[in-house]
């Protein structure tokens, strides 16, 4: 491979996989970059140069041809340093080789000379050889892979098995078409079977190229190169050296039994002359059964065999369409291309045919319905040959293929063939084309179960947009789309659920945890439906977070706020200590100074020891635990304290209420005359006064009256702070914002 003259800037956004990226440096790209890879010159450490292949999303190399690649020891094969996956890709580092590629050598139009070929060819069949002795078929060998070891004496290594299979009886069926059309065997083109005389058909074509300075069906497209491969051989006579054209005569046999292989290429090199098989007939040529029968002109050729048909329509579908059934006329007035095929069909009524119930069903009622004209085609083609791969719109249906077609149908890039590849799968889909081509021939069973496992997944979709645990905007969102592509790929490899399941975990951490919604969808760790509808929900549930993140950070802020008031408040209330505790002084005094010092001063000042002895003590609990109870309220309560809770805002409310209760009294009072009124409330007085008098001298009870007092003060102390303490806790809340 020859180094791209890119300038840094461009060489600067290329990028490796990380499991590569800390041991290399990209030096630039290199030139044959193909819909598979990236292919970038690197450089390590110690200053090596190498190949660094990095394949793209989806695309897997089989690791078994990776494994026997390590066992090669032939210089004829470019040696493989290093596989692995990384970042989702597939990578693989080779040596570089500077000289370039057989392309590079022979140029556009130039002709090799015999003797120059033979050494190509001999040395392309040694490693052609070798990698079919470790059950390797490379698969795309054609000059752009086809590299310079040196140039003086020529020597090649054969490059790039990015498609290569295994010759593995478990892999007879490749996964899909690989390979570059001008150079692939015709059996390979239409049945995809892997076998190792594909790789000596190349050989032949590249040999044919290397002797006429022309690039096989150069200027074909690759409609016309199928339809070529599967109606005639390929022209040799142009090769002018007698020898070169016995080989190309031997290698580009369309029949892949007689083809030569490695023992004939092997004689021919040693100067022999193997023999080359005869050609079959011409499809216009009738076979042995078929006299009689009125040929079916197709693109030129005319067939009289079904098999031969049934290749030549399915290589050219679109025409094979447009011809027979876009326009077909009326019962009573067919087209001529409906009318020729109809009649060509007729000829194989025979009652000694199993077919000829479903022969009658295909002419009278499937080719006529109402079915599209690619399904009709489809049809028809079971019809000719069941045996033959399953095969839609030129494009060949094995499970693996369905594979590459979702692969191509979720690409990121908005192209052409990605509108194409997914309105395939819609027709796949709503036509239920799968269940018809699970009846083609080996490995299309397989699409029994596929078909199955595709439309269970669309219906778990079509239940989970009904799901009440989602909420109405989210099911309405989901409504709006479907699974279809994706749900084909996990129908087809399980792998690709759980890359899926790796993907939405991965890009979910900002999601989780906020939306209950989107947590459930990930909960199911085994169901893709759920994984999928969190990949199509996640830029919701993302705003979603966002949005609730905001609001609580909003909250949080409102709640700092309003804690910084309360803290103020609560500091503001226990502020100020001093004065509360004077007026919780001034109260007691207020209320015992008339009760308790009266009797004290008069009692000092008459000199009645044994009165003062008695009265001490008990004035002194009289008034002690009133004041203590006051001082805790107060130091308690803080500025709070008054003047709603303190005995000072109490005695004064009394004391404004007195007038008030008087004049409520003589307002009743009223119609008495006033001396009467005097009379009655002196003796009431006198009354109550000398009732309360006896009851402490005649009972003694001078003792319990101090702890009453107490006791009963202690109360209302207790039950005004309760209240308080019920306000207080009220207010929190408003304070703070809460509800």
């Amino acid at each position: 491979m020859t180094r791209r003259d890119d300038d840094g800037a461009s060489a600067a956004l290329l990028r490796l996989p990380s499991a590569l990226a800390e041991r290399f440096v990209v030096v630039g790209e290199l030139p044959h970059q193909g819909r598979e890879a990236d292919v970038l010159l690197v450089r390590d450490a110690a200053g090596g140069e190498f190949v660094a292949k990095v394949y793209r999303s989806g695309v897997r190399v089989a690791p078994e041809v990776w494994e026997r690649l390590r066992g090669l020891d032939t210089s004829h094969v470019v040696r493989v340093i290093e596989t692995g996956f990384s970042d989702g890709r597939d990578f693989e580092v080779s040596e570089y080789l500077s000289w370039g590629s057989l392309e590079d050598l022979v140029g556009v139009g130039a002709v090799m000379s015999p003797a120059v070929l033979s050494s190509v060819v001999s040395q392309l069949a040694e490693a052609v050889a070798e990698l079919h002795g470790v059950g390797i078929v490379h698969g795309d060998l054609k000059p752009s892979n086809v590299l310079l070891r040196r140039r003086e004496p020529l020597e090649l290594a054969l490059a790039d098995f990015g498609v290569s299979k295994s010759l593995d009886e478990t892999s007879r069926f490749t996964q899909r078409a690989f390979g570059t059309p001008a150079y692939s065997a015709p059996e390979y083109l239409f049945s995809a079977e892997v076998s190792g005389s594909q790789d000596w058909w190349a050989v032949g074509a590249l040999a044919r190229q290397l002797a006429t300075g022309r690039a096989p069906f150069e200027g074909l497209s690759e409609q016309a190169v199928r339809n070529h491969l599967a109606t005639r051989p390929v022209d040799v006579s142009d090769v002018t050296d007698e020898r070169v054209r016995l080989l190309c005569s031997g290698l580009l046999v369309r029949d892949p039994g007689r083809r030569w292989g490695a023992s004939e290429v092997r004689r021919w090199l040693e100067g022999g002359t193997p023999e080359v098989a005869e050609e079959l007939p011409a499809s216009g040529t009738e076979p042995a059964g078929t006299t009689g029968r009125k040929p079916l002109q197709f693109n030129g050729v005319k067939y009289t065999e079904r098999t031969a048909l049934a290749r030549a329509l399915a290589a050219d579908w679109q025409t094979a369409a447009r011809r027979f059934f876009v326009s077909m006329g009326e019962a009573d007035n067919p087209s001529q291309g409906w009318r020729q095929l109809r009649n060509w069909l007729a000829q194989f009524e025979d009652p000694e045919h199993d077919d000829l119930e479903d022969l009658v069903d295909l002419i009278d009622i499937h080719l006529p319905g109402t079915d599209a004209p690619d399904a009709k085609v489809l049809r028809l083609l079971h019809w000719l040959d069941p045996t033959m791969p399953p095969v839609y719109r030129g494009k060949r249906m094995l499970p693996e293929d369905l594979l590459t077609l979702a692969q191509q149908a979720s690409s990121t890039q908005d192209d052409d063939g990605r509108r194409t590849a997914r309105e395939l799968v819609d027709e796949l889909y709503t036509r239920d084309l799968l269940a018809t081509l699970a009846t083609f021939g080996e490995g299309a069973h397989q699409l029994a179960d596929v078909n199955r496992r595709w439309r269970d997944l669309n219906a778990r979709w079509d239940g989970l947009q009904e799901s009440a645990a989602l909420p109405p905007r989210i099911r309405t969102e989901l409504r709006g789309s479907e699974i279809r592509v994706e749900a084909l790929a996990i129908a087809v490899d399980p792998e690709w659920a759980r890359a899926l399941r790796q993907r939405i975990e991965s890009s979910a951490a900002s999601a989780q945890g906020t939306t209950g919604w989107f947590d459930a969808l990930l909960a199911d760790g085994g169901d893709p439906v759920r994984h999928l509808a969190a990949t199509r929900t996640l830029p919701a549930a993302v705003a979603e977070a966002r949005r609730l993140e905001e609001l609580r950070r909003a909250h949080q802020a409102v709640a700092a706020t309003h804690q910084h008031e309360w803290q103020e408040s609560e500091e503001h209330r226990r502020s100020g200590t001093g004065g509360t505790i004077r007026r919780a002084l001034g109260g007691v005094a207020l209320l015992f100074a008339l009760p308790v010092g009266v009797p004290l001063i008069v009692g000092t000042l008459v000199g009645d020891d044994e009165f003062l002895l008695r009265f001490v003590p008990a004035a002194t609990v009289t008034c002690g635990v009133p004041l203590a109870c006051e001082l805790v309220l107060a130091a308690r309560l803080g500025q709070a304290y008054h003047p709603r809770w303190s005995l000072q805002s109490r005695l004064a409310e009394g004391l404004r209420r007195l007038p008030g209760r008087r004049r409520a009294v003589a307002t009743q009072l009223q119609p008495m005359r006033r001396s009467t009124k005097v009379l009655g409330g002196g003796c009431l007085l006198y009354l109550t006064l000398a009732t309360v008098i006896w009851a402490i001298v005649t009972l003694e009870i001078w003792s319990p009256i101090p702890l009453v007092v107490a006791a009963g003060y202690g109360f209302w102390s207790f039950i005004r702070y309760r209240d308080w303490r019920t306000t207080h806790e009220a207010q929190r809340p408003q304070v703070q914002g809460e509800r």
